[in-house]
């Protein structure tokens, strides 16, 4: 999982993140948020797929 998060505008309350998650050998899944708990849902859902998926690490 990468995030790339800014301000846009450098305004504070303006929080933009961008998301690209992949579980095993698929293609990264890309996701944009604005929102503090829309990070933390999108690492919890990483977090369980990647729990409950095949551990196979290259």
């Amino acid at each position: 999982m990468v995030l790339r998060a800014w301000l846009e505008g450098g305004s504070p309350g303006a929080l933009r993140v961008r998301i690209l998650s992949t579980v095993g050998t698929g293609e990264p899944k890309p996701l944009a948020v604005t929102s503090a708990e829309a990070v933390l849902e999108a690492v919890q859902n990483w977090l369980d797929e990647l729990g409950s998926g095949p551990m196979t690490f290259s």
